[in-house]
């Protein structure tokens, strides 16, 4: 007897990633509504996104000021590690803000643009983080 391959398998596959995004965008919604967050008012939002080289995230940098980010921040990212911090390889944070009211359409929708930014420049979208509106 012959196994066929289970196509339904390798869909879900390709989506887990998105998968845990959108999960993990869910669970920040959730803890700012348990704290007492207005989700209709916009919040002050912060992004971090950590890339390889100084140029990537300096790339990244611009694109997001153009977007119209602010406060943005490129800085050696700190490691743990005695090790990287003193032979590498070293990463580089870009760090933005802005205000934005946390629905969880506009959460996806910049969750996806952030991942798409980081992916573009080979580096990785590390989440966000929001304030409490009361």
């Amino acid at each position: 007897m012959r196994c066929r391959p289970f196509k339904v398998i390798a869909i879900h596959d390709a989506e887990h990633p998105r998968m845990v995004e959108r999960e993990g965008d869910r669970r920040v919604l959730a803890a700012l509504a348990d704290a007492g967050s207005n989700l209709a008012k916009p919040a002050h939002t912060i992004h971090f996104l950590y890339f390889k080289s100084v140029d990537a995230a300096q790339s990244a940098a611009s694109e997001l000021q153009a977007a119209g980010y602010q406060n943005i921040r490129v800085h050696r990212a700190p490691t743990k590690s005695l090790w990287k911090r003193l032979f590498g390889p070293h990463e580089y944070s870009c760090i933005a803000e802005t205000h934005a009211i946390p629905s969880e359409e506009g959460v996806f929708a910049t969750t996806d643009r952030m991942n798409a930014l980081a992916q573009k420049f080979g580096g990785d979208y590390d989440g966000w983080e929001a304030s409490v509106e009361k």
